[in-house]
């Protein structure tokens, strides 16, 4: 199998106000149908960024939802999960790392960028970060994270809609075969088990070979074993800071680190079968502490990314594949499948009309003859794909 970066292009993105994201590390990202966000991270210039962007995937333009002064400000890696109208953000540390560690969750709103506490209680996580976590259907689930000393393999559950926790699993007393607690891992979720792919401690990074599988029914945790890909006889090699996302029983591993071999590699495992297959797609630069997310809608499935290791920068949705190098704001996708019709001719039609990608000098007027919203609808564009080039406030 020929492992290259195929369909790479390059993605503009602009701000109307002429600043772009920080680039960055330790942040979290998340996908709707039209927008990416992205919340927080880390830059070695610039400390803990306590902002949250949003970046229109039509038109690549970005604008900047929350500053510092309303962010909270645990905002280093810290779990993001996204509801229809809201971004829930929970754990995470500030800097130095560990010395402050968030314990509530805050909810951000997607069309304003106003935090709000989330109100929750029951059996709560303990004060994490670095944490795996999920969203399927009302609940959230993590599982791991440390405290800057403690490992923890403990795993929670937050009901949405009642704001309860529960706690599925605890390792405090874990002996002999157990798994042990990480940081920096990621997981799937299937009905019924929860699959912790990688992570490390403080001087291990965990095998891909074999996963640790919590039974939710029961709470035990087991170690399991997976399968290699049978076209090219092997396993993902053992990784921390990678970053994934999951279709239906398919969890994508996307880059990430040993702690010495920094990794440009994509890998999908069956959540059921625990089978491994490499993808014939290899990211442009090796990356870790990167942070990955999906478009919830089955169109193009595009995956989206943003920062690294080195403050390098990706993201995926389900299809396309985008990255932007150290510090820097430029973006490429390349296509994990092929998208459904509809979809197809509205990326050839945004990425073909200046009006929507490219914005206006100042000094430019817009002529009589520049298309308008009423046009493009009158051309036959569906009204809801009109709707993606609109701000939210």
């Amino acid at each position: 199998m020929d492992f290259q970066d195929n369909l790479m292009e390059e993605i503009q993105t602009w701000a109307s106000e002429g600043c772009t994201p920080t680039g960055r590390s330790g942040h979290r990202i998340s996908c709707t149908e039209s927008f990416l966000f992205c919340v927080g991270g880390y830059h070695p210039d610039h400390g803990p960024l306590q902002d949250v962007w949003r970046l229109n995937l039509s038109t690549g333009e970005w604008e900047k939802l929350s500053s510092s002064s309303s962010t909270p400000g645990e905002t280093v890696s810290h779990c993001l999960v996204s509801t229809e109208d809201e971004l829930l953000l929970f754990g995470g540390t500030s800097f130095p790392f560990g010395s402050s560690i968030g314990v509530d969750v805050h909810a951000c709103d997607k069309r304003t960028g106003e935090w709000r506490a989330l109100e929750s209680h029951g059996e709560t996580p303990p004060a994490l970060y670095g944490q795996a976590s999920r969203r399927v259907g009302d609940y959230v689930y993590t599982v791991g994270g440390t405290s800057g000393y403690h490992f923890s393999l403990h795993a929670h559950a937050l009901h949405l809609p009642t704001g309860t926790w529960s706690s599925l699993a605890t390792n405090d007393l874990f002996k002999g075969e157990e798994p042990s607690g990480r940081y920096r891992a990621e997981i799937g979720v299937v009905p019924g088990r929860i699959v912790v792919v990688g992570g490390a401690a403080a001087s291990s990074v965990y095998p891909l070979d074999e996963v640790p599988v919590l039974d939710v029914d029961t709470g035990k945790w087991a170690v399991k074993k997976t399968n290699p890909d049978p076209l090219v006889h092997a396993h993902p090699s053992p990784r921390r800071c990678h970053a994934a996302v999951q279709r239906g029983k398919d969890l994508y591993i996307i880059g990430g680190t040993d702690g010495t071999e920094i990794f440009d590699d994509v890998w999908k495992l069956d959540l059921h079968s625990l089978s491994w297959a490499r993808l014939a797609l290899v990211l442009p630069r090796p990356l870790y502490f990167h942070d990955a997310a999906v478009t919830p809608v089955s169109s193009v499935g595009l995956c989206y990314g943003r920062g690294g290791g080195g403050e390098r920068v990706f993201f995926l949705r389900r299809g396309p594949l985008a990255l932007a190098r150290k510090r820097s704001s430029s973006l490429f996708r390349a296509r994990l499948d092929a998208p459904p019709l509809l979809e197809a001719a509205w990326e050839s039609f945004a990425s073909h009309c200046p009006t929507i990608i490219t914005p206006l000098p100042a000094s430019v007027t817009p002529s009589s003859a520049t298309p308008t919203a009423h046009d493009f609808l009158a051309a036959g564009v569906p009204r809801r794909l009109m709707q993606r080039l609109v701000k939210l406030h």
